[in-house]
């Protein structure tokens, strides 16, 4: 009987160990529009949450840069929808020629949680007053494409 149990306890022990392991999604980003570059956006995805962001946004031919209102919105597109997953923004008059992203964590098992396997699509939008037209200006960068970037991973 002592050794159909310990039969059954080693059976269960490599059944154990021959499951696959999920794995942890990490992307270093970076890009640029007309009036902006992106370098060190950080993207990972784990079983257990997500962090995103510590990049650093540089207004190109621009050593400062005086307004009133900048924000950025960071958006992951999955089956055709983009979803936001990371936003900053500063008001009152601020230089934002050198502006960091910050980071978002989000832990927690979630059954819709983010996967490259899912991301078709990253980008991040700029969007800030101008200081001549004091108008709003917007700006795009494309960060990832899953058709063009899939060497980019590292699991």
């Amino acid at each position: 009987m002592k050794k159909i149990f310990y039969f059954v306890i080693i059976l269960i022990g490599l059944s154990a160990c021959t499951q696959q392991s999920k794995t942890n999604d990490y992307l270093l980003l970076t890009g640029e529009s007309e009036h902006w570059k992106l370098s060190d956006y950080e993207i990972l995805l784990t079983p257990n949450g997500e962090t995103i962001g510590n990049g650093k946004l540089i207004m190109k031919n621009a050593n400062e840069y005086f307004t009133d209102s900048f924000s950025f919105r960071t958006y992951v597109v999955v089956d055709g929808t983009s979803n936001r997953v990371h936003t900053g923004s500063v008001s009152g008059k601020t230089d934002i020629s050198k502006q960091t992203t910050g980071k978002i964590e989000k832990d927690g098992h979630n059954a819709n949680a983010l996967s490259l396997k899912n991301i078709d699509n990253i980008y991040i939008e700029i969007e800030w007053t101008d200081q001549e037209t004091k108008g709003n200006k917007r700006e795009r960068i494309d960060l990832y494409n899953k058709s063009k970037d899939k060497n980019r991973l590292i699991n």
